[in-house]
This record gives C-alpha cells, sequence and structure tokens, in this order.
C-alpha cells in the first residue's frame, strides 16, 4: 500500500473543529470523506509498504505495545527522523489505516475529550512530547530509539514491560540520541541479570541519574562504553 498522509491544511481544519467533531470518534472514520465534502484529505508519499495491521488481541492494550512497536517499525523503519517527526504523516495513519486501533489502545470513544483525541489522533503537545503521545508516532519511536542490530528488540521488550518504563526512559532530555539511550538501557538489563532486583522506581532513580550526569558530562561526546559502565555501576549499587 501507499503510505499516506494528511495534508497540513486538513490537520488544521480537524483540530480547529474537535470539540464538534469528538463524538464522531465514537463509530468508524467514514466522517472524515464528509468532513471534507466528499474530497478525501489523504496525499500519497513516494513510498510504497507491504500492509501490515496492528495486534489489538489484548484485554489490555498495553499488553500490545511490544508486539505492535516491532510491527510499526519493522516496517517504517526506513522512514528519516525528520519526516517521524512530521504530524502529518502519523496523522495519516491514524485517521486512516489504524483507527480502529488507536481507539482501541486509547480507549476512545463517544465520551472522550477533544484534549484526548488531540494528543492521540494528532500532535497535542509540543513537538518532542507528542512523539511518545501520537498513538502511532509512539510506536516508531519507541522502535528507533531501542531496536539495536546486535540484541534486536530486546530492549525494547524491557522498556515495554512497564508504561513507567517508557516515561522514565524515552520523555527524558536525554533520549533524544539512541546511542545513550541503547547505553543505558543495556546497562539495566545486564545489571539485572546478575541477580539485582531493579524495579521502574529504581528505572526512574537511574534516570534521573543519567540526567545528573548530563549536568557533567556532554552526554552526546561520551562513548556509549563509558554511559554504560556508570549506568551498570549505578544499577548495581541501589
Amino acid at each position: 500500500m501507499k503510505l499516506q498522509f494528511l495534508s497540513g491544511d486538513s490537520v488544521t481544519a480537524i483540530k480547529s473543529n474537535l470539540n464538534e467533531l469528538r463524538t464522531k470518534f465514537g463509530g468508524g472514520n467514514e466522517w472524515i470523506s464528509d468532513f471534507f465534502d466528499g474530497k478525501s484529505p489523504f496525499k500519497d508519499t513516494k513510498y510504497e509498504i507491504e500492509d501490515f495491521q496492528l495486534d489489538m488481541s489484548q484485554t489490555d492494550p498495553f499488553l500490545t505495545e511490544y508486539e505492535n512497536v516491532r510491527r510499526v517499525y519493522t516496517h517504517l523503519k526506513f522512514l528519516p527522523d525528520s519526516q517521524a517527526s512530521d504530524e502529518r504523516i502519523w496523522a495519516g495513519l491514524c485517521m486512516g489505516p489504524f483507527y480502529d486501533y488507536v481507539k482501541y489502545r486509547w480507549k476512545i470513544d463517544e465520551t472522550s475529550s477533544a484534549a484526548a483525541i488531540g494528543q492521540h489522533f494528532f500532535f497535542g503537545y509540543g513537538a518532542r512530547r507528542s512523539l511518545t503521545r501520537n498513538a502511532l508516532s509512539r510506536l516508531w519511536w519507541i522502535g528507533r530509539l531501542t531496536y539495536d542490530n546486535e540484541r534486536g528488540y530486546e530492549l525494547t521488550k524491557f522498556v515495554c514491560e512497564n508504561a513507567d518504563n517508557i516515561m522514565h526512559i524515552l520523555e527524558r532530555n536525554t533520549s533524544n540520541n539512541p546511542d545513550i539511550v541503547k547505553a543505558f538501557i543495556s546497562a539495566i538489563i545486564d545489571a539485572k541479570g546478575t541477580g539485582k532486583l531493579i524495579d521502574t522506581n529504581d528505572v526512574g532513580e537511574l534516570s534521573k541519574y543519567l540526567n545528573l550526569l548530563g549536568g557533567t558530562y556532554i552526554l552526546d561526546c561520551l562513548p556509549s562504553s563509558v554511559i554504560y559502565d556508570k549506568i551498570y555501576k549505578k544499577a548495581i549499587e541501589i
């Protein structure tokens, strides 16, 4: 299928009218064509991608997070970071082929607020925070920041074990650089491998420690091995 996006004007038109449109999100997305007077707001990109579906099999939607990160990132890994930061791409996927998934994952229905719809179907915050709030960009960016050529999706699986892990690890200032994130997660996983018990609160403390290191060092300039060693040592100590 052709990867499509929602034009900027179309994104603005829907977001500007979410208070009036929000009850329509309780049903299917057929209303979109009517809203645009029978014209499709979706535009083709140059990318041809394999058709794929997302997992909606669990009563608790979060339990599908890891599998859906794998599916989205595997199929869309080719996107450069600049395009993967573009609201129009993710709005197109959320309002198009994965409309039902967004509703399933974030429990969107006719009673949902305009704010809830805005942040999960579109970008409802600043550019950075929106990447982990939009239903589809969230999946891609978890994959982007955690997939490792040597360890595959092992780091991804750890992050997706708990929603707090995603918050602690991927929503901090240090999470822009995949090399830093992967060194951080690898150190925690390896510390746990020694029998050390590390819960989500500990992950939060280690994230704070990484931020403190960022005040002392330019983390982007440090070798990944140095970051790994510092986090591993701290993880063993806590």
